[in-house]
């Protein structure tokens, strides 16, 4: 998953409080290559977003191959900024959130337990990372250790005062105090497990391309601008209680091959030379839900597209504007004129995020509903008027003419631009839209140099609204009520009362208008019909355990 706010971006947490201790079951031992099967039968969990089957593996051999639109920018979590499903097959983490995001579950830990002054995880008899040395607490530790002191995402485990050895098996993480934020990285790939014994021996920037792990899978061959080419981890263990396949992969080997081209990627799958494709184009998702060859598995962005409005200076330094362009906003219209691959939002937590009230969403979807004659109400009380009959609302002499920046590498914002562009101009404001790359775009609005910018953040927990709304974003912007109410939610070890928390920082961010929600995009995978047992979980996870190919 990229970690986009673009400041920060991962996968989720749950409440320290509500999560008592948790236990699940030891993993199988690691088999020789080509040895046998994996248990038979279904998944041991039916999750969201799931189709195409789910059954366990029924073979131990062959090759797997997949291909993704962006190659990585690395192999060692700790180094990176954004990951994918490379790392999602390499690496481990010792808790995993279950398919719908309810449950935090033991995975590579054997359990778990939780204190208001620590988290302790007891690691399984006789692990071992992928070349076969030890993973005992000592090495968990080493890794933690590394991880606070090279990681960008340092911070997500700010609250941990020291790890400490309790035995040979156990780890426990001291506390300053209420972080539920912290089970984010601790349930996302960032969670997995490095052998600092090896990176010290290679150096970083070769452990940077073939890392030593605790994954499905660990990296055999990078050839950059092609393919990864990931090998079985003999000795491979999971507690995760989703698999029926808790032991080694069922194939031998995956290519992971880098295909920028989407229509590419498409082609390939549809001739068989890849098996399962990442980032399908919007353009092709008709056609491959009604080929009775492909398998499709779609899941909701952990997150939001949103436009960005200044509120400092300029045109839309007047609340009374930034209200009427809310309320000219059709949703449904642009999620027809995207052909429905779109989920619209009012708020700013997607479905796909801890955090979310469906009883905020439908209250914010009441409150900021399509109401265009409220808009040019606004504007004429803040004295525009249309007054030489040009379309355009004009005020001293201005026009209400600014630049709306859009992205010309996220095709559902960029797509949006011309129907937004047609709604303001029903309410008499001229959108000009300008077209750059996403990292221009925040780069524009953190020097304060836009009037409206369109972005979007994935992170499947709404603490990444902290990252967004605050400081912290290194936008210019401070509002101390918001930043105060995200605060609050994200230390909030309740769940019941964190999801009232964040409805709260909604109800203010709804006030301000510092931004207009406009949708979450509807995410594909596919699959030749011969894959059976991918399981998707809603915010976009990908478990490989119970894999097969017929």
């Amino acid at each position: 998953m990229k970690r986009t706010c673009m400041a920060r971006s991962l996968a989720l947490m749950l409440c320290l409080c509500m999560l008592l201790t948790a236990c699940g079951g030891g993993g199988s031992s690691a088999k020789p290559a080509g040895s046998g099967s994996a248990s038979a039968g279904g998944s041991s969990a039916a999750l969201s977003g799931t189709t195409g089957g789910a059954t366990s593996a029924q073979a131990v051999g062959g090759t797997l191959t997949i291909a993704i639109q962006d190659e990585v920018e690395g192999c060692d979590v700790q180094q990176i900024t954004w990951t994918n499903v490379v790392h999602e097959l390499i690496y481990e983490p010792l808790v995993v959130f279950n398919g719908d995001l309810s449950e935090i579950q033991p995975s590579f830990a054997e359990s778990y337990s939780v204190t208001d002054d620590y988290i302790e995880f007891v690691l399984p008899a006789d692990a071992k990372f992928s070349n076969g040395d030890a993973l005992d607490a000592n090495a968990l530790k080493a890794s933690v250790d590394r991880y606070l002191a090279v990681s960008d995402y340092a911070g997500d485990l700010d609250a941990v005062s020291d790890v400490e050895v309790i035995d040979a098996r156990t780890v426990r993480y001291n506390l300053t105090g209420p972080a539920p934020y912290m089970w984010c990285s601790l349930a996302s790939v960032f969670g997995g497990i490095v052998d600092v014994a090896a990176a010290e021996a290679v150096g970083d920037e070769e452990f940077n391309r073939l890392p030593v792990t605790n994954g499905l899978y660990y990296v055999d061959e990078w050839v950059q601008g092609s393919q990864i080419t990931l090998k079985r981890n003999e000795y491979f263990k999971t507690a995760n209680p989703n698999l029926t396949n808790k032991g080694v992969a069922p194939f031998d080997t995956i290519v992971v091959r880098f295909i920028p081209d989407e229509f590419t990627r498409v082609s390939e799958l549809e001739s068989g030379d890849v098996d399962i494709i990442y980032n399908v184009p919007t353009t092709s998702m008709a056609d491959l839900e009604t080929d009775p060859n492909i398998n499709v598995y779609s899941y909701l962005q952990p997150g939001v597209s949103y436009l960005n409005l200044q509120t400092e200076k300029g045109l839309l330094s007047d609340i009374n504007v930034r209200m009427a362009l809310s309320y000219a906003v059709d949703r449904d219209e642009l999620n027809a004129a995207l052909d429905g691959v779109v989920t619209p939002t009012y708020g700013f937590i997607s479905e796909a995020q801890a955090g979310y009230s469906a009883t905020e969403e439908a209250k914010l979807a009441g409150e900021l509903a399509f109401a265009p004659d409220k808009a040019k109400s606004l504007l004429a009380d803040a004295g525009w008027a249309d007054t030489d009959g040009d379309g355009i609302v004009e005020k001293d002499g201005q026009k209400l003419s600014f630049e709306m920046l859009l992205p010309s590498d996220r095709a559902s914002l960029k797509a949006s631009g011309p129907v937004l562009q047609k709604q303001f101009a029903a309410i008499g404001v001229d959108a000009q839209i300008r077209e750059y790359e996403a990292d221009y775009i925040k780069q524009q609005m953190r020097e304060d140099q836009y009037d409206m910018g369109s972005r979007n953040f994935e992170w499947a927990d709404a603490d990444i609204l902290y990252y967004v709304f605050t400081e912290e974003s290194g936008y210019p912007w401070d509002d101390p009520a918001v930043t105060a109410a995200l605060v609050a939610a994200r230390q909030e070890n309740d769940t019941a009362k964190r999801v009232e928390a964040y409805a709260v920082a909604s109800e203010l961010l709804s006030k301000d208008f510092k931004g207009i929600s406009l949708f979450a995009d509807n995410y594909i995978i596919a699959s030749k019909g011969n894959i059976t047992g991918l399981v998707v979980t809603n915010d976009g996870r990908s478990w490989f355990s119970d894999v097969a190919k017929s």
